[in-house]
């Protein structure tokens, strides 16, 4: 009983942290130049926005864990997107207009209908979760079938060790709770409710990013 009440103790700090305290603005540090941090967000930007559009123009798309809206602004349509953050959204709105933004938790129960999207976004997001299987339940369920998941995650790689000299040292110094994934614990977490297509890592395994459609599951 004493690991499950630590384990509730640290969600809740993850949790109240990104509802009350997290205040950064990825798309402002993607769009000023503030050095490494602005080239890994342009990077992983465009390489999650390349991954959307070879599977369509007129996708309808849902971003989970939109963050301020550095990927949802450059999705088809009146894309979706979804943050616990309540600052993050507010920020989004300005910079992506023609999206739609809800404010909810994506290891929760989200209002969206079951399988009303075509893709889902979930780019750097998972490594922030303590029980990110709750969130691909989620994403299955508000998948079409056939649906796509495409994102990434962050990787062991020792280009990581630098995160120290960006200007934003301070913000990530307060995060509660952050996973570096290896490319087996990724492949298997995804595994488990997607069919992975596509998984690769780029620039010296900073980020491993990810293809994978919605599969049957049977529980």
């Amino acid at each position: 009983m004493h690991d499950i009440d630590l384990d509730r103790n640290l969600e809740e700090r993850v949790k109240q942290y990104y509802r009350k305290v997290e205040n950064y603005d990825w798309t402002r540090a993607a769009d000023s130049f503030r050095g490494l941090e602005t080239l890994f967000h342009r990077a992983r930007c465009r390489e999650t926005v390349r991954l959307i559009h070879r599977l369509g123009q007129n996708a309808s798309c849902i971003d989970i864990g939109c963050g301020t809206g550095l990927v949802t602004r450059h999705l088809p349509g009146r894309a979706v997107g979804i943050d616990l953050n309540p600052r993050n959204l507010q920020k989004a709105r300005g910079y992506a207009p023609a999206a739609r933004f809800v404010l909810c938790d994506a290891e929760g129960s989200t209002p969206m209908r079951d399988q009303s999207f075509d893709i889902a976004v979930c780019s750097e997001m998972l490594e922030h979760l303590l029980h990110p299987r709750r969130a691909l339940d989620e994403i299955h369920r508000v998948l079409r079938p056939g649906g796509w998941l495409i994102g990434s995650v962050p990787g062991r790689s020792i280009i990581w060790k630098l995160r120290g000299l960006s200007s934003s040292r301070g913000h990530f110094a307060q995060e509660p709770y952050h996973k570096h994934y290896r490319r087996a614990e990724i492949q298997a977490l995804l595994s488990e409710r997607f069919q992975v297509a596509r998984l690769y890592s780029t620039y010296l395994r900073m980020s491993w990013f990810f293809a994978a459609r919605r599969a049957e599951v049977t529980r």
